[in-house]
């Protein structure tokens, strides 16, 4: 085989395997919600929740924290961002599509752990505990403390059917901090602290609308995309939270 051949032969492997690179079927999803700026190249659009995006669509972010929460029937929630290496778009599994069921907390800084950083107040906020290895009682429990209009307030949280709540007081009075702290009969005080983010309803209810129509076949399904979207994209919750929240608003 003469060296023309070689470099013939060469070439066409090149080609035919950039061929079947740019040939790689596009994965279709819907934009659930978009944080900072994404513009469409092709039209000069913004990037909107409800529409169709596709995988190898040539996508702009303005802002390094760009990005938005997009849903597919078989791939679930993914992150769609750019990618640092070279500019372009990338669709990342959302960070807790492996991880819905969490651990129900033991002990007290458990709880404090949870109650740490940006927490979402949607209206079925709660945490299941267990009440045998940490029993909440007169002289057990666990308090909020915050300032509204210049004045301290300090309240029990809820503990009902072996379920910690915040008070309804906090999400009335939306102060912007909130201090948990954990009392009990021997004097232990253990604090944390966490920023509240009041998501609204309506907004919230059309973000997982999009969710149920994408993946209408297996309850599970919808309920634990629903709790990667809400957690990755508002604040922490609990995959009962989100669960009550979804029966109560869709039925």
């Amino acid at each position: 085989m003469n060296t023309l051949t070689k470099i013939s032969i060469l070439a066409a492997s090149t080609l035919t395997f950039v061929f079947s690179a740019s040939a790689q079927p596009s994965v279709t999803y819907k934009v659930v919600k978009v944080q900072g700026e994404i513009v469409r190249v092709k039209t000069g659009n913004n990037l909107s929740i409800g529409e169709n995006v596709v995988s190898n669509e040539n996508l702009s972010f303005k802002d390094n924290y760009s990005r938005a929460m997009v849903v597919n029937k078989e791939k679930g929630c993914m992150i769609l961002s750019a990618n640092s290496s070279n500019g372009g778009p990338q669709f990342l599994p959302a960070p807790n599509n492996m991880s819905v069921r969490s651990a129900v907390p033991t002990q007290p800084s458990e709880v404090l752990d949870f109650y740490y950083g940006f927490v979402a107040i949607i209206g079925c906020d709660s945490l299941k505990i267990d009440d045998d290895k940490l029993p909440i009682n007169s002289e057990s429990y666990f308090t909020v403390n915050y300032n509204v209009n210049g004045q301290e307030v300090t309240d029990k949280m809820v503990f009902k059917n072996g379920k910690l709540a915040l008070p309804a007081t906090l999400i009335q009075n939306k102060p912007e901090k909130v201090e948990i702290c954990y009392n009990n009969e021997f004097g232990l005080r253990k604090k944390s602290e966490f920023k509240p983010i009041y998501v609204d309803n309506e907004n919230l209810k059309n973000e997982i609308k999009l969710i149920l129509n994408t993946i209408p076949d297996n309850n599970d399904d919808r309920f634990s995309v629903s709790f990667v979207f809400v957690n990755d994209f508002y604040g922490k919750t609990t995959p009962e939270s989100v669960e009550s929240w979804v029966n109560k608003n869709f039925k």
